[in-house]
């Protein structure tokens, strides 16, 4: 039973948060390409061939004493990995969530996505509102969800009666779901 939900586990995990094999992947075929390049420049430069691209030892000289156009290119070369660290810490360090979320069930773990949590909440707003649906809005993230409620001009909303509405319903979707709702009621009614 222990691999099974550890299993279920894993499952549940891989399905809500987005994989970073893509920008491994590509960090690691630039890496290996550029590592291959300077083999290959080695090969050819101890057998005394013509460089396939740039002889080592020039770079080096030009390294040493450069001069306005390797400057040029030793700046853009390094505004380029600068942003390539830039944009691969972003990604390391990112949540990496996808907007899905867990809803336990006896057979297993349903994944569904946050809209479909919004869309139950705000129908259960607009049902103890006594509005049309389209006065009520919600966005779910995680398990935290935040109503808006448009009232009927003269018909008072009670905020409370809203918020319990929202809870119960999401509440019978199991988990933490409509554990933290927040109802804000617009101060300006609609028309009927």
């Amino acid at each position: 039973m222990s691999s099974t939900s550890s299993l279920e586990r894993r499952l549940r995990r891989r399905s809500v948060h987005r994989s970073r094999s893509t920008a491994v992947a590509i960090t690691l075929i630039v890496t290996a390409l550029v590592a291959a390049w300077i083999g290959v420049e080695a090969v050819l430069k101890a057998i005394g061939q013509r460089p396939l691209l740039a002889d080592p030892q020039t770079i080096v000289d030009a390294a040493l004493q450069p001069d306005a156009a390797f400057t040029t290119i030793a700046e853009v070369t390094a505004a380029v990995l600068v942003i390539a660290g830039i944009v691969l810490i972003v990604l390391a360090l990112g949540p990496g969530r996808q907007p899905r979320s867990v809803v336990d069930h006896d057979r297993g773990a349903v994944v569904i996505d946050t809209r479909i949590l919004a869309s139950t909440a705000a129908n259960a707003a607009a049902l103890a509102a006594g509005v049309p649906e389209s006065n009520a809005s919600a966005s779910a993230r995680g398990h935290r969800t935040e109503v808006r409620v448009v009232p009927l001009s003269g018909i008072p909303v009670d905020t409370h009666v809203v918020q319990q509405a929202v809870q119960d319903r999401l509440g019978r979707l199991g988990g933490k779901h409509g554990t933290h709702v927040k109802v804000h009621v617009e101060q300006k009614g609609t028309l009927a």
